[in-house]
């Protein structure tokens, strides 16, 4: 994959990251625009994962470019969310794998690129459509449009699409909420989130800011699916240093990277739950009668059962350039029985408290960023937990619910796969996945898992 003069070049790591998104084969859009940007950029067209969208929800949209021409170095891409009436242009310029990692300013001549962003309405939209526009800008400038739909002000019009306004007797909670919709087919823990029954889960709103609820240091989202015996979490994250030296279970995860969950089955913020899983797939879970108590971190002798697949991309522990991982878990119903009484699970309507959070330790220091905003520097606040709505499937998924299929429990550690990162060698077709599979009395396990295919070099690169 070659770069231009003034743009670093990716890391091993974030190439494997946009491999997905980069092809020299033309796709083909669900919907086609054809809109030319200054001959070098071609917008084939779009899809849509929606025709409604309602304030506080999420919206995919992916759009096709092609490059006639490497546009050079600077060129960053925009869309913008648009209401006449009343005016509303709402910035959403970098969601999406392309947006942080390969925008035009590395596209090449004859580069196929799709730009997949989750796009996320606010929850106080006041109009009853929006109307998406793309472009290509740098310091003001927008590349001019040539030819097909656009503004007249070089914004390529994309599609218009409904928000049906909140009425007065749906005024959106304080607190984010999601549906978590039933599988009749568990999806295959690998530590990623592509098999086909994700695409019915519902995603997040991007995590925000933990105090203010404002823009996060971090970006984030998660997915979430239930069946009769698990509920499914997966959590996709972009971070650009990974850092997970923890090995051992109930080892201090959140001091450095990990993801955290929190559930409160009840709602009443005396008995609730805390799973964490770090970039290297290692587990620290408790529970508590009340908020932090007991102290210092619960009752931390509690297990989850929790099964937990990790695919960091990049290399942990090490100061080069990454790109995030993503954390797929299945946890079984039984975990949320405090005493354990035998547990069944939820039924369809019924509502849990709950909040993701992400931990990310920089170089210099430690951030974070949450589903639900808290107000206060305390992740312990049940009160300001979202909420988790549980549905029915929806009518494509067809079949019987099946067993999960859990991968073998054998122990091969990261740290001893070093050739799967070293740039000098050349079988680079290794993708590592830290997979935990622990019952009562096992260790915790790390397994390499086979998995993606790189991106062709098309250019010498740096």
């Amino acid at each position: 994959m070659g770069c231009t003069a003034d743009v670093a070049p990716l890391s091993s790591a974030q190439r494997e990251a946009v491999a997905a998104y980069v092809s020299k084969k033309a796709p083909s859009p669900e919907y086609e625009l054809e809109v030319e940007f200054a001959n070098k950029v071609r917008l084939l067209g779009y899809d849509l994962d929606a025709t409604e969208w309602r304030p506080g929800d999420i919206l995919r949209v992916s759009w096709y470019w092609q490059t006639l021409v490497a546009p050079g170095a600077h060129w960053k891409l925009f869309t913008h969310l648009v209401s006449d009436d009343p005016p509303i242009t709402i910035d959403q310029d970098v969601s999406g794998v392309v947006r942080w990692l390969y925008g035009p300013d590395r596209w090449q001549a004859g580069q196929f690129v799709q730009d997949t962003q989750e796009l996320h309405l606010p929850e106080d939209w006041k109009a009853d459509e929006v109307t998406l526009y793309v472009g290509l800008s740098h310091e003001g400038e927008r590349l001019s449009i040539t030819t097909g739909p656009s503004d007249g002000d070089n914004r390529a019009r994309g599609p218009t699409v409904k928000t049906p306004v909140v009425g007065p007797h749906e005024t959106p909670s304080r607190v984010p909420r999601l549906a978590v919709v039933q599988t009749r087919r568990p999806p295959r823990l690998d530590g990623s989130l592509n098999d086909p029954v994700w695409r019915a889960a519902r995603t997040s709103a991007p995590f925000v800011e933990t105090r203010s609820g404002g823009v996060a240091p971090l970006t984030a989202s998660a997915k979430l699916l239930w069946d009769k015996r698990y509920l499914y979490v997966g959590v996709d994250i972009s971070d650009a240093l990974l850092r997970a030296s923890d090995r051992d279970h109930d080892d201090h995860l959140w001091e450095q990277d990990c993801i955290e969950l929190m559930f409160d089955p009840q709602g009443d913020g005396l008995s609730y739950f805390e799973i964490q899983v770090s970039p290297r797939g290692v587990v620290f879970d408790t529970r508590y009668d009340a908020p932090r108590i007991p102290k210092p971190f619960g009752h931390v002798d509690w297990d989850s059962g929790v099964r937990a697949a990790v695919s960091p991309r990049g290399k942990l522990d090490d100061l080069e350039p990454d790109a995030g991982y993503t954390v797929e878990m299945a946890i079984p119903w039984q975990a949320f029985s405090p005493k354990n009484r035998p547990a069944s699970p939820p039924t369809i309507g019924n509502t849990w408290r709950a909040n993701l959070y992400v931990m990310d330790l920089t170089r210099d220091r430690q951030q974070a960023a949450s589903w639900s905003p808290l107000g206060i520097g305390d992740f312990h606040v049940p009160g300001r937990f979202g909420i988790l709505t549980f549905e029915g499937p929806p009518d494509e998924m067809v079949g019987q619910s099946e067993p999960v299929q859990m991968p073998s429990n054998r122990a091969i550690h990261l740290e001893s796969r070093k050739d799967a990162w070293d740039p000098g060698v050349k079988n680079r077709s290794i993708r590592r996945r830290a997979m935990n599979r622990r019952r009562p009395g096992e260790p915790r396990a790390a397994q390499v898992d086979e998995g993606l295919q790189r991106l062709e070099s098309e250019e010498t690169a740096h």
